[in-house]
């Protein structure tokens, strides 16, 4: 045996070993290999493919570790609709969720599969011969994005299995209690944005362009569904688990197969006390009926399946101590209260700051330092104070006095219309919020630019205004002298401070943050006049008459400009050699059933409002915030609200998202 024989042995011998050893370690919780010769296997192998790299398997094992960075994801279409699940919010919904598939089905007692629900992103995995082809996203259910390359960096998903027709499964991508906190420790250490909850951490994990970033962030998955089930000869959906799990996949421990609804709410008890136990997060609980047999039988609706549903957690409140009131003042010079609060875990995040609103809130609550107040999440996302736990009050407690001067520039604070605000426009703390702003994804989008590291630049004076986020490459060996900020970090933000002078002009007409001009009024604007410079020309009468402009934003944008300071600040941004124009082509869409369309869109869709928005946009809709006589039709979600009741009062088009995907998919087609 030659010498290339012998290597081409050690390859597959290597690859054998180390698959082995990811699937025992990160599926069975249990390892035949030390970590020093899981590493010093590894290291082996990549030697030996970088001498041969015709002996490289695409799903080798050194793809764990990521390579490579994309231009964007390619779109996979799902060879069967990717289907999202109804929720309900209380044990009674339960009941007659049960009631209904008796009811339908003519059963006394049905089976169901109980799974924890993970809060996570959804998706696919398709295999043919046994190899693992692709993995995808949900998207909008129909298409979803190619993540092939990340997916391939979580040890946890196999990348050969033993059954070699086409098969599919389908599950979620997580990020584990853990990793998330390692991540944010690592983040904060290198002053960037903290991830707010494990799912959006996971979410930007797996969509990240660069799988070396993907690979060291330490993701996992749980796989629960066969589309393909019934073809493969299973009819109970246990049974189609317990095959997986025999494949190699991972699947969730917690899940129990059960007998009528008494053990359906036994479960939803028991895990009511068990989340806060899960080394992940979940929001909720699956109910699944067990016969997949039934299933046509039990229905769809356009977006659903009737035969099973998502049990939502009520928001999950602690009660922690509030160990001081921190008032900040935002780039409008609104004074915001904020609490300090003992650390407490909340909805699966820590929480250790959360807003107070305003002056009038703490009065009203009579919030004071030294409390112990009630937590929780609006909506399962913001911290807010429910309550003060007033028996646990101190004897010696007095009121929240609300300050009257500005802390940062001792400037008198104003009342305004219910709101308190420092009315100084050379207030410090205006101005490092309109930076941060400037740099956030509202703004410019400048990725590393975060808010400390924002606020220790204009502290240390390298930033006063905008412009100055120009100049900063001039300042290396200066700005590595910050503590926490090192030549690499420094070039990596130049790049990217580079890389915005290519962006559309929307994005520096947000960055600006002109009053009332958001991302979509600046959309709009920039629609119409297609460069700074015209906007800037434009007269009061041109912007007013401008739809979702209006006469309080012309006057703004009006005496934004007309600002010598900021006429000054504009010519600096353009010989720093930002982009004044549109990059966005002309576009006019043939005419269709949404073309002038005004419409509202309330509720919880099943896909983002931004993405449903841009759709109907895109065909001639005007989107609106609010609903009036000037209305055509009211898009309306679950748990839609007083934009609903007052659509309905005035008698306007009301549409559920199962009515309106037909319409929208015939107006696409009619532009092709």
């Amino acid at each position: 045996m030659n010498d290339y024989e012998t290597d081409q042995n050690r390859v597959k011998e290597l690859t054998e070993i180390l698959n082995r050893s990811n699937y025992e370690y990160y599926v069975l919780n249990q390892s035949s290999l030390s970590d020093a010769e899981f590493d010093s296997l590894m290291e082996e192998l990549q030697m030996l493919e970088k001498k041969h790299p015709e002996l490289k398997d695409p799903l080798s094992p050194t793809s764990r570790v990521g390579g490579g960075v994309l231009d964007s994801f390619k779109k996979i279409k799902h060879k069967k609709y990717m289907l999202s699940i109804g929720d309900v919010f209380n044990e009674e919904e339960i009941i007659a969720f049960d009631e209904n598939i008796r009811k339908v089905t003519g059963l006394k007692v049905v089976d169901y599969m109980c799974e924890v629900k993970i809060d996570g992103l959804s998706c696919s995995l398709v295999y043919e011969n046994g190899d693992l082809i692709s993995a995808s996203t949900r998207g909008d259910g129909t298409v979803g994005e190619d993540v092939t390359n990340n997916c391939l960096t979580i040890r946890s998903i196999p990348y050969h299995i033993q059954e070699k027709r086409d098969f599919e499964v389908r599950g979620e991508v997580y990020m584990p209690k853990n990793s998330f906190e390692r991540l944010n420790q690592e983040r904060e250490k290198e002053h960037q944005p903290l991830f707010a909850n494990a799912r959006n951490a996971a979410s930007g994990s797996l969509k990240n362009l660069d799988s070396k970033v993907t690979a060291k962030r330490g993701l996992d998955a749980w796989w629960y569904y066969v589309p393909d089930a019934l073809d493969f000869g299973f009819t109970k959906h246990s049974d189609a688990l317990n095959y997986i799990q025999n494949l190699g996949f991972k699947t969730n421990p917690e899940r129990r197969l059960v007998h009528g609804i008494e053990e359906v709410l036994a479960y939803v008890r028991e895990y009511h006390e068990k989340r806060p136990s899960l080394p992940y997060d979940i929001d909720g609980l699956v109910i699944k009926v067990n016969d997949m047999t039934l299933y046509d039988l039990i229905g769809y609706t356009m977006k659903t399946p009737k035969w099973e549903i998502a049990y939502k957690f009520p928001p999950e409140e602690q009660i922690t101590k509030l160990q001081d009131i921190e008032i900040t003042v935002g780039r409008t010079g609104r004074v915001v209260p904020t609490a300090i609060l003992a650390p407490v875990r909340v909805a699966g995040s820590l929480i250790s700051r959360a807003t107070l609103n305003n002056e009038d809130f703490i009065a009203t609550k009579d919030i004071r330092i030294g409390d112990y107040v009630s937590l929780h999440k609006a909506g399962d996302v913001i911290p807010e104070v429910e309550k003060v736990i007033l028996e646990r009050r101190e004897k010696d407690s007095h009121p929240y006095s609300f300050p009257t001067e500005c802390p940062y520039c001792h400037n008198h604070l104003e009342r305004i219309q219910g709101q308190t605000y420092c009315v100084n426009e050379n207030c410090p703390s205006r101005t490092i919020n309109n930076l941060i702003f400037f740099a956030s994804k509202n703004g410019m989008d400048i990725d590393g630019l975060g808010e400390k590291l924002v606020e220790s630049l204009f502290n240390e004076g390298f930033v006063r205004d905008i412009s100055d986020f120009y100049t900063l490459k001039d300042h290396l060996e200066d700005l590595m002298m910050i503590d926490g900020i090192g030549e690499k970090t420094c070039k990596s933000l130049f790049a990217e401070i580079e890389n915005t002078k290519k962006k559309d002009v929307v994005s520096l007409l947000c960055g600006l943050a002109i009053p009332l001009v958001g991302k979509k009024t600046a959309i709009v604007l920039i629609d119409h006049f297609r460069s700074l410079d015209a906007l800037m020309r434009a007269s009061y009468e041109e912007l007013s008459s401008l739809e979702d402009v209006g006469e309080i934003t012309a006057n703004k944008i009006i005496s934004y400009f007309a600002d010598e300071k900021n006429k000054a600040l504009i010519e600096k941004l353009r010989g720093y050699g930002l982009n004044f124009f549109s990059l966005k082509p002309v576009y006019q869409a043939k005419e269709n059933y949404f073309s002038g369309k005004r419409f509202v869109l309330t509720g919880t869709i099943s896909v983002s409002r931004e993405e449903m928005t841009e759709r109907i946009e895109r065909l001639g809709g005007k989107s609106s915030s609010s609903v009036s006589k000037l209305t055509d039709f009211v898009l309306a979600g679950e748990k839609a609200g007083s934009k609903l009741t007052k659509a309905q009062a005035l008698g306007v088009k009301i549409f559920s998202e199962e009515e309106i995907l037909p319409l929208l998919e015939e107006a696409e087609k009619s532009q092709e």
